[in-house]
């Protein structure tokens, strides 16, 4: 049987000696890379428009949820938050210059194909410290036009941790940098948070839980989309649901959770 014992939270304080102060100093980085990546790069590049941060809680451990299109989306939707907020980023990634700055804000890397043990104790490891993460239920980036298949283990870790979960939505990435694509253009971004979903009112059917996910998320990229007055055949993003095999991925991920 599954472990579904609850993740114990850690009541951090920033009075913890040497890894308050670690934590302490990379939060003051975090804040200057985001300052940077807000008002430089993104007012340089055509703006950046967030709405709903009133739904992001000061304190406590939260998950942000969202579309993925782009490689700008993690510090697009990391920046508006005035609070340290931690991602995952393929390992390939990490080399060169930009490895040291992911390392830097203290972005987790991930192996492809690899287990998903070492990710999964590290999110269990900022739930204990009440930390804010990012997480892509799609798992990859989209196309731009259609949300990919959801992955559902973000609800068990929901559950585990008691962290609401929080829908947002991106649009304007995927235009500004496009898959595949070596070049940037120049336009506005907007992201939408929503009211977060409490882990009491996850639906314990899977495909429920992935269709209420993924319409919540559907729903705030439609409205970012009309916010940067996308046409409205560009507006939608089609869903794509969680398939049967994903149950022997999500008992693997509560069978490793605790090791």
């Amino acid at each position: 049987m599954p472990d579904s014992s609850p993740i114990h939270v850690h009541q951090f304080s920033y009075n913890e000696g040497v890894n308050a102060e670690t934590r302490r100093r990379g939060s003051l980085w975090y804040r200057f890379i985001t300052f940077l990546v807000r008002e430089v790069i993104y007012r340089a590049t055509g703006g950046l428009r967030v709405q709903g941060l009133e739904h992001i809680p000061h304190d406590g451990p939260a998950i942000i949820v969202a579309n993925h299109m782009s490689y700008l989306d993690p510090p697009a939707l990391g920046t508006p938050p005035r609070r340290w907020v931690r991602a995952m980023a393929k390992e390939e990634l990490f080399k060169g210059p930009l490895g040291w700055l992911l390392h830097s804000i203290g972005t987790h890397p991930v192996r492809r194909g690899s287990s998903d043990t070492d990710s999964i104790k590290w999110f269990i490891e900022q739930m204990k410290q009440n930390s804010l993460v990012l997480m892509f239920p799609e798992g990859t980036r989209g196309d731009g036009e259609t949300m990919g298949e959801f992955q559902s283990g973000v609800f068990m870790l929901s559950r585990r941790a008691n962290a609401p979960i929080i829908p947002a939505g991106i649009r304007g990435t995927e235009i500004m940098w496009p898959r595949g694509s070596k070049k940037f253009r120049r336009h506005r971004i907007t992201i939408v948070y929503t009211a977060p979903i409490a882990p009491e009112d996850i639906p314990r059917d899977k495909v429920q839980a992935c269709r209420m996910l993924a319409e919540r998320i559907a729903d705030a990229t439609e409205l970012a989309g009309k916010r940067i007055g996308l046409p409205p055949s560009m507006q939608e993003a089609p869903l794509a649901l969680a398939g049967e095999n994903d149950a022997a991925h999500d008992d693997a991920l509560s069978g490793q959770e605790h090791h």
